[in-house]
């Protein structure tokens, strides 16, 4: 009797159940990483300020297509792994300190997330993938612009190519360097992302913060998160298991204490 692909899916462990999202310090360096995770967690909401895409170009000209292109970016990983997220790595735009949280693959798919489409920009002439997509790109440009030369942004800003750009990233050597960021598997939300309480599966913290940010969480949302699991980037498989059961942290060493 043939077996449901579902079924199968989960002895998968290169393939990840959760989708997971690390805040970072602020760009103008007022809020740390973990007050960021304290207000997402808070507020029930990921916020998108940052363009991303094959329409950057567009975005930094256009306020109105930049709106379309704020993306909230997720990362495709099993919970043991997410150690890897949050090394110091050469070249890489964003440092992580081990700050966030994660959600269910099939809870963020309901929400409209989207896995990001890479195009190999490898060594292979000139007859890349992204020409076909910035041609696109540049054709809603041609067709929200008048004779006088003035671009509808507004009409811009509904062009079809600009529904896809924002899920849509190259991999392979570039101008600046290579852009070889498709391991991480990420996943967007175009604009911000909501969510209640009973989705977060867990949350990542360094374990020495873990008491102090659930005794903040539990004072400011009336013991909404009073079920909440704080695990660390840092764990093992089997201590990140110990930590979902509930068992006592004094147990969860491999000698008595």
């Amino acid at each position: 009797m043939s077996e449901q692909i579902e079924d199968l899916l989960h002895r998968r462990t290169d393939l990840s159940t959760f989708l997971v999202h690390f805040t970072r310090d602020s760009n103008d360096g007022k809020t740390a990483s973990q007050d960021n995770l304290l207000s997402i967690l808070k507020k029930g909401k990921l916020k998108a300020p940052n363009t991303y895409g094959m329409a950057g170009r567009l975005a930094k000209r256009f306020p109105e297509v930049a709106d379309t292109q704020r993306t909230v970016c997720f990362t495709e990983t099993p919970l043991e792994h997410a150690w890897m997220m949050c090394r110091p790595i050469a070249d890489r735009r964003f440092r992580f300190d081990g700050y966030g949280l994660a959600f269910t693959k099939s809870f963020a798919r309901r929400r409209g997330v989207n896995p990001v489409w890479y195009l190999d920009i490898s060594q292979r002439g000139r007859d890349w993938l992204t020409g076909p997509v910035n041609r696109l790109v540049e054709a809603a440009e041609a067709k929200a612009t008048g004779k006088d030369g003035v671009t509808d942004a507004d009409e811009l800003a509904e062009a079809e190519i600009l529904r896809l750009t924002p899920f849509i990233e190259q991999m392979g050597p570039a101008t600046d360097g290579r852009k070889e960021f498709w391991w991480e598997r990420e996943w967007r939300h175009a604009g911000g992302f909501s969510f209640e309480p009973e989705h977060v599966v867990v949350a990542f913290a360094p374990e020495g913060q873990h008491a102090s940010l659930q005794g903040s969480l539990t004072e400011a949302t009336d013991d909404w998160y009073d079920d909440l699991t704080f695990i660390d980037v840092n764990w093992g498989l089997e201590r990140i298991v110990g930590a979902l059961a509930k068992v006592d942290a004094a147990d969860l060493g491999p000698f008595p204490q």
